[in-house]
C-alpha cells in the first residue's frame, strides 16, 4: 500500500518554506511516515488524511495571500557559536515548532483544527531546520542573510565561474531528487540511511538543533560572499543535502512519536 497520505497533504505546503523541491520534501515526509508509531500514524492520519488540494494554504499563504501575522524569520533558526538556540524577538523556526508540539502533546485540549494545524507546523519547520541555508549562526555574518558566492560552470571551464544565491545552490543539490516519485525518493533514503536511524535521533529536539548548526558551520567556513567554489567541491554537498533529509525524517517520525502517546 503506497505510503503517501501524508506527504499529499504537503507537497504543495513544504516546497513554500524554500527547503528542497516539492518531491524531495515529500519523500522526507513519506520516509517519516515509515517510522511513526502506531498510535502517532493514527493521530495524523485523522488529521492530515486529505490531499493537498485540500491544504495547500498552510504557509503558503505567509508570503503569497499575506493573510498571517507572521514574518518569513518563521522558517529560520538562530543559533548562538556554540550551536545553542538564540532569543530572538518575533518569529523563529525553534519557537514556532516548539509551540506547534505543545498543541499535539495536548491535543486533547484542543479541537481538531487546532491540531491539524499544528501538525502541518511540525512538519513544515522540521524540514526548514534542517535545511542549511535556513540556519544563522552569530559570529558568522554571512550566514545571516541568503549570499552570493560563485561556482564553477563545468568541468570542461574550470575557469569560468557564474554567481549564485546560497539558498538557490542548497536546492538545486536536490533537484535530481525530485525526478523520482515521493515513494521511490522515501525508499532510496531509507535504503541508504535507514541504519543510522538511531544515530540520527539519538538525543532531544535542541540536541539535533547543535548537530544542525556545526554542519550548517562546515560549509559555511569554506562558502562565504564572493567566495569561488570548484564544482567537485559542490558535489560532495549532495551527499550532505541527502543526509539531511534522512535526518528531518527520521526526526520527524521521532518528535511526533515522543509528542502522540
Amino acid at each position: 500500500m503506497k505510503k503517501i497520505f501524508l506527504a499529499l497533504a504537503f507537497i504543495m505546503v513544504v516546497s513554500t518554506a524554500g527547503a528542497w523541491n516539492k518531491n524531495s520534501d515529500a519523500g522526507v515526509v513519506v520516509l517519516a511516515t515509515k517510522h511513526l508509531s502506531p498510535e502517532a500514524l493514527k493521530v495524523v492520519k485523522k488529521h492530515l488524511g486529505t490531499t493537498y488540494e485540500d491544504d495547500n494554504d498552510f504557509l503558503y499563504f505567509l508570503e503569497r495571500k499575506k493573510r498571517a501575522t507572521h514574518t518569513k524569520e518563521i522558517h529560520y533558526l538562530h543559533l548562538d557559536k556554540n550551536f545553542q538556540p538564540l532569543q530572538v524577538e518575533g518569529d523563529d523556526a525553534l519557537k514556532a515548532l516548539e509551540a506547534a508540539l505543545e498543541v499535539v502533546r495536548t491535543r486533547n485540549s484542543h479541537s481538531d483544527a487546532e491540531v491539524k494545524k499544528a501538525l502541518r507546523y511540525v512538519i513544515n519547520l522540521m524540514i526548514d531546520i534542517h535545511t542549511l541555508s535556513h540556519i544563522r549562526i552569530e559570529g558568522i555574518n554571512h550566514s545571516q542573510s541568503d549570499f552570493e558566492f560563485r561556482r564553477q560552470v563545468s568541468d570542461y571551464k574550470p575557469t569560468e565561474f557564474k554567481t549564485y544565491k546560497w539558498s538557490k545552490v542548497w536546492n538545486q543539490l536536490s533537484l535530481r531528487h525530485g525526478l523520482f516519485h515521493a515513494d521511490y525518493f522515501a525508499e532510496d533514503l531509507e535504503l541508504c540511511h535507514g541504519g543510522r536511524f538511531a544515530e540520527f535521533t539519538k538525543g532531544s529536539l535542541r540536541d539535533w538543533i547543535a548537530d544542525n548548526g556545526a554542519i550548517a558551520a562546515e560549509h559555511l567556513a569554506i562558502m562565504y560572499p564572493n567566495s569561488e567554489m570548484p564544482l567537485i567541491v559542490l558535489n560532495t554537498m549532495e551527499y550532505t543535502n541527502y543526509d539531511m533529509m534522512a535526518r528531518a525524517g527520521f526526526r520527524l517520525a521521532a518528535l511526533l512519536n515522543s509528542a502522540i502517546k
